[in-house]
């Protein structure tokens, strides 16, 4: 008696488990998954892989460049996106991406997209990466190597089981494993982020003494033999406009200070050909069109 019952155990045991999977192999993906979200910066932040091109800044550069896509133009070097929420330019980062680069006899670059904001004071803040960068051990490793297993438990809203997921409405996200995270809304609404733009540059403009630091690092880029490159992201004409009304932000200046540091200013052609979803950041398939076309433009430049 007991040994058929150990059996009946067994075997619901079993199916249970088998159903489990099922259902989580054939459900729908979420529109944005928890437990890859959190996989994504646990890995972008704390991992121990090298790489030759190192691309730092906000989240437009985190939504706008895949470096995938650069890394063709590039003839294979290896490229990182380390961008992150209102994300800015200070020591911190210049010493975390030191620890990133290839041997140095090999090609190493820096590239630093320099929104408006990530030269304000808030931005040096560094609240998303210190976030993750202090996340206690087991916590990281759990994010990174045992969660993943379990994604099939993605929380998925009744509207993402019946319709396809290219037209859910909205924020979906694809977070690829070298930092870029492929995004779009479903509907797009290009002027959304024009009201926010107002207040985060209130009480909080471009810094000259961020800017000064951001100059002095370049030249000692330059003594380790690093080239750097640096560009301002394209956004919409609105968005540029506001900014520099309301920022702080003299691009001119700033290229040619940078310029005179040793780093080489990337001018964007047809910087308000691409599509933003938000009015802030780029849509995905203009992320990659444009991470294409400034791989090409750092390519021409490398020594």
């Amino acid at each position: 008696m007991g040994k058929a019952y150990l059996n009946r155990f067994f075997l619901m045991a079993a199916l249970t488990i088998a159903l489990v999977y099922f259902v989580g192999a054939y459900k729908p993906k979420p529109i944005s998954s928890t437990i890859q979200k959190e996989k994504f910066w646990a890995d972008k932040t704390h991992s121990n892989s090298k790489y030759n091109v190192i691309f730092i800044g906000d989240s437009r550069l985190y939504r706008g460049i895949d470096p995938r896509t650069v890394s063709k133009t590039l003839k294979g070097l290896k490229v990182l996106n380390f961008g992150y929420s209102s994300g800015g330019h200070n020591e911190v980062i210049f010493n975390e991406i030191s620890q990133r680069f290839v041997e140095s006899d090999k090609t190493r670059a820096v590239v630093l997209v320099l929104s408006p904001y990530s030269l304000t004071p808030k931005a040096q803040e560094n609240s998303h990466f210190n976030q993750e960068k202090e996340r206690n051990k087991k916590d990281v490793f759990n994010r990174r190597y045992i969660a993943p297993f379990f994604d099939f438990f993605d929380p998925v809203k009744p509207s993402e089981i019946f319709q396809s997921n290219d037209t859910i409405q909205g924020y979906h996200e694809i977070f690829r494993p070298d930092g870029w995270v492929e995004s779009y809304k479903i509907p797009s609404n290009p002027e959304y982020a024009l009201k926010v733009y107002v207040n985060d540059f209130r009480d909080n403009k471009v810094s000259q003494d961020v800017l000064d630091k951001v100059y002095d690092q370049v030249k000692e880029w330059k003594k380790q033999g690093i080239q750097v490159f640096a560009f301002r992201m394209p956004t919409t004409q609105a968005m540029e406009r506001l900014e520099d009304s309301i920022s702080g932000y003299k691009e001119n200046e700033i290229r040619m200070n940078f310029e005179k540091a040793g780093g080489e200013w990337i001018n964007i052609d047809d910087r308000y050909g691409y599509e933003s979803y938000d009015g802030s950041h780029l849509e995905r398939k203009s992320a990659i069109r444009f991470s294409d076309y400034i791989g090409n433009e750092i390519q021409k430049r490398m020594n």
